[in-house]
């Protein structure tokens, strides 16, 4: 049985963008119009076929398990380790292996282990990029301060809205600060608002607001930790 893994020049546990990279270089090398030689013909059919086969998720499944078959090391072997190159969830993403060895510290030695539900839920990476990702939300970090001479509201990415506050912030300079809603909703045109870097309040006039409560933050936080860990689930526990 040919070894299309061989022929392409990868490891068994080879992911989709390694498999593109190789297929290009040794098709660029042994391609007709480059090299007339009879045998490189045959070999760039051959590295033709085996790409056929290891691009597609369907034939290269069926295909390790012929070549895995009667290997005592098969369930750790071949393209069922999990190596999260992007199968079998989408085949052409290049994101999805990062965000799992983000927050699952990398790929699991076998193919039919699969880590607890505890490990996912308490998963501290999980906790710590939610409470960014909410005090994100909240503009935490960043700060304005400035006489408001506009309000406007522009669209923003996928079909919401931007709320935008056009401030002097001296004589001869003017600056867009986008805000969040309870923000744009409590200023003024012509009132002075100032908020510090690394804060959850604001003033308007001199007179302190709050961004959002404790249990506003808390429940973005929590809004951020399901999605995380529901894509999580989704990965490790739809595998087939």
């Amino acid at each position: 049985m040919k070894d299309y893994y061989q022929t392409l020049q990868l490891a068994r546990n080879a992911n989709f963008h390694e498999i593109k990279k190789s297929y290009r270089f040794l098709a660029k090398q042994f391609h007709p119009d480059k090299n007339p030689d009879p045998e490189a013909q045959t070999q760039f059919s051959e590295i033709a076929e085996a790409y056929g086969v290891l691009s597609d998720l369907k034939k290269r499944r069926e295909y390790d398990l012929l070549l895995n078959r009667g290997d005592a090391k098969s369930a750790d072997s071949g393209f069922y380790r999990r190596h999260y190159s992007g199968y079998p969830y989408f085949q052409y993403d290049i994101f999805t292996p990062f965000f799992h060895r983000f927050f699952m510290g990398g790929p699991q030695p076998s193919q039919n282990t699969q880590p607890s539900w505890r490990f996912i839920l308490m998963n501290y990476r999980i906790i710590l990029v939610s409470i960014f990702g909410a005090l994100l939300f909240f503009k935490f970090f960043s700060g304005f301060d400035g006489t408001v001479l506009e309000k406007k509201m522009e669209a923003g990415l996928f079909n919401g809205v931007e709320y935008i506050l056009v401030l002097k912030v001296d004589k001869n300079q003017e600056k867009k600060k986008r805000v969040n809603k309870k923000i744009y909703d409590q200023v003024e045109v012509k009132d002075l608002v100032f908020k510090e870097k690394f804060s959850l309040s604001y003033f308007i006039n001199e007179q302190e607001k709050s961004i959002a409560g404790f249990f506003r933050i808390l429940f973005q936080i929590g809004l951020f930790y399901a999605l995380i860990s529901g894509f999580l689930f989704f990965l490790e526990y739809s595998r087939t």
